[in-house]
């Protein structure tokens, strides 16, 4: 009879090896995989939020169309007693404006007022909103495309508002650019309602 040789031959343990090496190389490029997505896909919906509210912050607009103060006859606008109302409308192409996140701030040459919103009625603290034209999708509470409306409040500040006298107006949304609209007396207030503005 013939010699038997046996063969002992590594390549079939090498094999094995090299199988679990790639099995281990596709699991940690899958887990790579999806830590990589997910984060992309967290940075795209930040980005598109960031972009929706510089969109607002850029195109949001609330335009002053006019400005005046009630019972002026006497030569002054009073402080506690006399109102002033302002007219109001959003620019071209801005999103509504939330009534509750709009504050009004009036300054005079010493003293500052600022109010906010309140649907029960107006104050020396709080502005009421009277809506005289309602746009095509008109909301409560809110200042939206096509509305006018006027916001009413009572003046209060430390001395009283009198002829020849300056003023800034501001109306700061949580969103938008402030524009202050500086208004300023007239010369000689005789009657009833004084119009400060255009």
């Amino acid at each position: 009879m013939g010699k038997v040789v046996h063969l002992n031959s590594k390549k079939a343990a090498q094999g094995i090896g090299t199988l679990i090496i790639f099995i281990a190389l596709i699991l940690v490029s899958a887990v790579a995989a999806g830590v990589l997505i997910q984060t992309a896909s967290s940075l795209q919906s930040k980005s598109l939020d960031v972009g929706r509210q510089s969109t607002e912050k850029i195109t949001t607009d609330i335009e002053v169309v006019q400005m005046y103060a009630t019972d002026t006859s006497d030569g002054s606008i009073s402080s506690g007693n006399d109102n002033m109302t302002i007219v109001v409308r959003l620019g071209s192409g801005s999103s509504p404006v939330k009534l509750g996140d709009l504050l009004v701030r009036f300054d005079t040459q010493d003293s500052s007022q600022t109010l906010i919103f309140n649907d029960s009625g107006y104050s020396t603290t709080t502005y009421d909103v009277d809506y005289k034209i309602n746009g095509s999708n008109h909301q409560a509470d809110y200042l939206g495309v096509g509305d006018l409306a006027e916001m009413t409040f009572t003046y209060s500040a430390s001395s009283d508002i009198t002829e020849s006298e300056t003023g800034t107006l501001r109306l700061l949304a949580k969103n938008g650019a402030v524009k202050p609209v500086q208004i300023t007396t007239r010369a000689a207030m005789l009657d009833v309602i004084t119009y400060l503005y255009p």
